[in-house]
């Protein structure tokens, strides 16, 4: 079996006419925890966007699980991130008129999840993040860090093959950070969960197995 679950080969990208990737290679493998540092803008959220399948690059290639992906049509990749991908908007973004524990459930519903199980899982991720008192509220009774702990519930519950976390501790306290942390490195390598994280922290030690400085468009190992 392939120990890569998805690569990037000589992508490069341009967003608004500036070219924000240019000829980036990365490799996330199942079991590893990666992290992309990088200053805010330099395009972390376009490169947490291509290896979500979210968008396409202009060149260079995208091979996830082994296959690859850029001719696809973009129904078969929604179909993909739903079957295999979780992904955490850097955003926030929730459905604003459903409840918290409705907005997590969503994508087991979408998947055909049994309701027990479907109530199982949420409630288990929701305790772990510490908001399991707030899953009959909607997002506009939420604050920000709860807010961003319900999209991390969310992107986790359906137990993805592959996590893609654009700036998940943004909100968080350190705490909490530490908490999220060492359970994407739990999935990782109890289930053999590929993670990529971004962040704008260059300066913060992570546990993760690899590191990564954006700058200038350019991908660099950190030492």
């Amino acid at each position: 079996m392939n120990s890569i679950a998805v690569a990037l080969r000589a992508v490069s990208k341009a967003v608004g006419g500036d070219a924000v990737l240019n000829g980036v290679d990365l490799e996330v493998g199942f079991g590893k925890v990666v992290a992309v540092r990088g200053r805010s803008g330099v395009g972390k959220t376009t490169l947490a966007k291509i290896v979500a399948l979210l968008l396409k690059p202009d060149k260079g290639d995208v091979v996830f699980l082994g296959r690859r992906v850029n001719s696809l049509t973009w129904d078969a990749l929604a179909n993909l991130r739903l079957r295999y991908i979780g992904y955490v908007d850097q955003l926030c973004k929730l459905v604003p008129n459903i409840t918290a524990f409705e907005n997590i459930e969503l994508p087991l519903k979408m998947l055909g999840v049994p309701k027990r199980e479907r109530i199982e899982r949420v409630r288990e991720l929701s305790s772990l993040l510490g908001i399991e008192e707030k899953l009959l509220r909607y997002p506009n009774e939420l604050s920000g860090g709860e807010r961003q702990r319900v999209v991390i519930a969310r992107a986790l519950v359906k137990k993805p093959t592959v996590v893609v976390a654009d700036e998940p501790f943004a909100h968080l306290d350190d705490e909490t950070m530490k908490v999220v942390l060492e359970y994407l490195n739990q999935l990782a390598k109890r289930n053999s969960v590929a993670t990529l994280i971004t962040t704008t922290d260059l300066y913060t030690p992570l546990e993760v197995d690899e590191e990564f400085v954006l700058e200038n468009g350019v991908l660099k190992k950190r030492c």
